[in-house]
């Protein structure tokens, strides 16, 4: 990742930080490292050395908050691995991976199936290349060939890899299942917020099924009304809001600001009180319905606040699209906050020079603006293009920092299927007002893109996350059981392809 965003500040993070709850530290979870091999016809001594270096690389790459667990040497019997599988699960491991230290017994892989088809844990198979010149020591490819025909036999479902010790495949692969599984633990029996009770009027795609989102994800669902974040947020003072106010529009990010005073306070505020509400209530982001209460009612536009607690790294979803939160909380966690996903459309096409904008009304956060640029403080565009006199704010309008980005949507309406892709934000002209920035992509193409969205039918908001980590996506929603829609071909035209809506 070209920009370490987490280095980066929000304008006002600091200040709010100072005022709402604190934010509560990361559970440690435990990955197991387990050797498997047989003793009578290899070379013991040489597998036992070979795991050892093994446990030593896996410490080495495991990701924050994580740790290792293992036994001594490699296991050889069903009953030890069924003793230590049952130990790992009552000190609460969340995931396997399986060094093939040599070749096995079969009923070791047996028992292996059997404990994996009751109980739900990733599994990652490892294995390299032989010792050669002299007996076969070890066989390792073939016994892990052996462990994975009676895996799929038994319809145990596995990731695997096969790559030296000390390699950089292996060392990526390796991180990337244990972020895999850190995820996938933080997000079971999580919960979202969605402020407002509802989506937006009309935004049907921005709904989904939850039963299906628990069976795929573990997480569930909360939902209040906007008055009850509003009244959280009057806790807050004028004196302690005012400051905040003062350094946002005065900072030197801030080019300048087009919003009444009385807007700027109230949305400060309700990014306070929305901050410390999802901190007190312990959830892992937040589905806001930003429209339309926030103009009538309340006199405000919501994706300032939004932007503000965004830059707390707490995600925040706009027009309450659950799927896109749900796509947002996974980048989260899978980067472990590196990633800051936002919401975005796609805006501006240009499929004959292979370009791609991405933009939305200016609810992103600060942190993610392009170096050397400002922001401007707005009310909303969208609004303003229908009566400037009774608009509202409070907006951040600026261009999106270069580098690379991946785009997902976990898709209406039951989040079992997800299209992905890759690009990266290049230099380009600000085309419209709000958040705005012009992606190339990569592996792909413009047209190809087109033609899937529309011919699909797909969602109309899109998550863009920082860094290009597909394969880790890739990796997450195969344990998740969700079903990639695969890229279509290149064409400017086309027809439609039946969704799926059988859930």
């Amino acid at each position: 990742m070209s920009v370490k965003f987490l280095q980066r500040k929000g304008i006002v993070q600091d200040e709010m930080n100072a005022l709402i709850t604190a934010e509560k530290p990361r559970k440690n979870v435990p990955i197991a490292l387990i050797g498997i091999g047989l003793e009578m016809h290899f070379d013991w001594a040489k597998a036992k050395e070979s795991f050892v270096e093994a446990i030593n690389q896996t410490q080495r790459i495991l990701p924050n908050n994580m740790h290792l667990v293992y036994e001594k040497e490699p296991l050889q019997t069903k009953d030890e691995i069924l003793r230590t599988l049952n130990q790992y699960k009552r000190e609460g491991v969340k995931g396997i991976i399986l060094y093939q230290a040599s070749y096995i017994a079969g009923d070791l892989a047996l028992a292996l199936a059997t404990w994996l088809r009751e109980n739900n844990m990733p599994l990652l198979s490892w294995s390299h290349t032989e010792v050669t010149g002299g007996n076969l020591t070890a066989n390792r490819f073939c016994g892990q060939n052996f462990l994975l025909n009676i895996l799929a036999s038994m319809q145990v479902k596995y990731s695997w890899v096969f790559a030296e010790l000390g390699s950089e495949a292996l060392q990526t692969q390796l991180n990337r299942f244990a972020r895999v599984v850190y995820a996938k633990s933080q997000l079971r029996y999580a919960k979202l917020l969605m402020v407002g009770g509802m989506r937006v009027p009309g935004f049907y795609d921005c709904e989904l099924n939850e039963i299906s989102v628990a069976q795929h994800f573990g997480l569930d669902f909360e939902r209040v009304d906007l008055e009850t974040i509003w009244q959280h947020g009057e806790k807050f003072s004028e004196d302690q809001v005012m400051p905040i106010v003062s350094k946002l529009i005065n900072a030197e990010a801030c080019a300048s600001y087009l919003v009444k005073e009385q807007e700027l306070f109230l949305s400060v505020r309700l990014a306070l009180g929305l901050a410390d509400y999802v901190r007190e209530h312990d959830y892992l982001g937040v589905a806001l319905k930003n429209w339309p209460e926030l103009f009538d009612r309340y006199g405000i536009a919501g994706d300032g606040a939004g932007a503000l607690v965004q830059d707390l790294g707490i995600v925040v979803a706009d027009e309450s699209d659950m799927g896109g939160l749900l796509t947002m909380v996974t980048f989260n966690e899978l980067c472990q906050g590196e990633s800051l996903p936002t919401l975005m459309d796609m805006s501006f096409l240009d499929p004959d020079n292979n370009y791609l904008g991405m933009w939305h009304c200016g609810g992103s956060s600060t942190k993610l603006m392009k170096k050397g640029s400002q922001l401007q403080v707005r009310n909303h565009s969208i609004l303003d293009n229908f009566d400037e006199d009774t608009s509202c704010g409070m907006l951040f309008e600026f261009l999106q920092e270069l580098g690379p980005v991946t785009i997902a949507k976990y898709q209406y309406p039951h989040a079992s299927s997800v299209f992905a892709f890759e690009g990266d934000i290049v230099a380009s002209e600000m085309r419209y007002r709000g958040c705005y920035g012009e992606i190339k992509p990569k592996n792909t193409d413009t047209q190809s893109i087109i033609h899937t969205v529309l011919s699909s039918g797909l969602d109309h908001h899109w998550i863009v996350g920082r860094g290009h980590f597909l394969e880790d996506l890739h990796e997450f929603n195969h344990w998740a059981d969700i079903t990639p829609i695969s890229m279509l071909s290149p064409k400017i035209s086309g027809r439609s392809i039946n969704k799926n809506m059988n859930y």
